[in-house]
């Protein structure tokens, strides 16, 4: 099967295009480069790499050609993500998250090309008891909301020949060769293993559902190979967990780190618990938790598998922001510019 991944230089797609590598398929990706695409380069000629913005697909029928040619399913990861980054360009967001995703799949539509969307369980916001995914939503974010607003336009578009499916992600955690430390798990690993402590904004009780990127990954696998699922939408995730919980995971594995608490005038109102059953119904089960996934990512920080890992290059919107700053024209040659320095292999070309 030939698999196109958008995003698939980011923090997710870097760990699935090796699983579907390893399972024969072939990968084409399509990524803007925002964090760079040199982490990539050791699976050439593997992977066909396309360096492009996605909102030049409608606008621009030979690359939509080029992108799409003898693709069979389209695993649709970009995206500007997380609610700061968002937070930080809605006009971007709304470009991207929405319009680009409808676009797209109004393209893999007329072509009977099978469509995985990435959306979120952020979707939920705040609501009471495990959540199913013929829940109401509840987005209280410009991420959420965009992810809302994709989901009922992939919908409104599925009829008997062409089903979509969407996986509402949990939140993410663990190793990934595009690192990110602004995922709670994550953060956690790095202050614990660098300062001996760990900070929680709030009182920390707040609900969310765990998710490994090694499992996010296998469950995209999973649905890709499944060529008729009995849902459209489905949650993915492990556990639920509050906040306070994954720090006192983290002051098990060391007793003497410190759990601090920040107080907010405003605090975090998302808070919300997911019910898997459909996903184990269609035959996926997650393999990693939370615990052992906090291990692994202190262990990558100790052994030094994350280069300068509190560089800022691993928070999505801070580098945004950095990037925005330099010019937005100018973020490619920026980042082929850093890549340079840890390799002497020639930067993937942009589409110009």
């Amino acid at each position: 099967m030939k698999v196109l991944v958008t995003g698939g230089g980011g923090y997710l797609g870097s760990v699935l295009i090796p699983k579907l590598l390893v399972r024969g398929h072939h990968v084409r990706v399509v990524d803007i480069g925002y964090f760079g695409l040199g982490h990539l380069r050791s699976l050439n000629p593997r992977v066909e790499m396309i360096r492009a913005d996605l909102r030049r697909v409608a606008a621009e029928p030979e690359l939509r050609e080029r992108m799409l040619e003898g693709v069979d399913c389209i695993i649709h990861l970009a995206a500007i993500s997380n609610d700061p980054s968002a937070e930080l360009h809605p006009n971007m967001t709304e470009e991207v998250n929405f319009q680009a995703t409808v676009q797209l799949a109004e393209a893999a539509k007329e072509r009977g090309i099978r469509f995985l969307f990435s959306s979120s369980c952020s979707v939920y916001g705040d609501a009471e008891g495990e959540l199913t995914e013929e829940g109401i939503v509840n987005p209280l974010t410009v991420y959420a909301i965009s992810k809302v607003r994709s989901e009922q336009s992939l919908k409104a578009m599925t009829n008997k020949d062409w089903r979509p499916v969407i996986l509402r992600n949990g939140t993410l955690f663990g190793y990934s060769p595009r690192m990110r430390f602004d995922l709670v798990v994550n953060i956690f690993g790095l202050y614990s293993t660098l300062h001996n402590e760990v900070r929680i904004f709030g009182d920390g009780l707040q609900w969310r559902p765990f998710l490994s990127v090694q499992d996010c990954a296998r469950a995209f696998v999973h649905f890709a190979e499944t060529s008729q699922t009995k849902h459209i939408c489905y949650n993915i995730a492990n556990e639920n967990l509050r906040v306070v919980d994954v720090a006192a995971m983290f002051q098990s594995m060391n007793p003497s780190l410190k759990v601090i608490h920040v107080p907010l005038d405003d605090p975090d109102r998302r808070d919300y618990r997911v019910s898997t059953a459909r996903m184990k119904e269609s035959g996926f089960e997650p393999r990693i938790g939370v615990s052992s996934g906090a291990e692994s990512i202190a262990e990558a920080i100790v052994c030094g598998l994350i280069t300068d890992p509190e560089s800022i290059f691993y928070r999505n919107a801070k580098w945004l922001k950095e990037l925005t700053l330099a010019g937005a024209g100018d973020h490619g040659k920026l980042i082929d510019l850093m890549e340079s320095f840890g390799s002497v292999q020639r930067p993937i070309p942009a589409i110009v």
